[in-house]
């Protein structure tokens, strides 16, 4: 079963602390990118707000397709 995700749905379907998960997951990533490339990529305080949304969907995209991944692998037996 595919699941279908929309900015509004996984904001205000998700519970909060998976919400609040999405946006420090986020600003981690972020602020990592930053320290990694030595200032080249901005962190999060740098960030514009659509830039910390569009980063924040990617994130809960992969969240979402995470889900999907061990739906697929418990129907396949491959995980418990």
């Amino acid at each position: 079963m595919q699941k279908r995700m929309s900015e509004a749905n996984w904001r205000d379907g998700w519970p909060v602390f998976r919400v609040n998960l999405v946006n420090e997951t986020a600003r981690c990533l972020a602020d990592q990118q930053a320290a990694a490339t030595g200032g080249r990529r901005p962190r999060w305080d740098a960030l514009t707000s659509a830039q910390q949304s569009n980063l924040a969907e990617n994130i809960a995209g992969i969240f979402l397709a995470q889900d999907q991944a061990l739906d697929n692998l418990t129907m396949r037996g491959l995980a418990p």
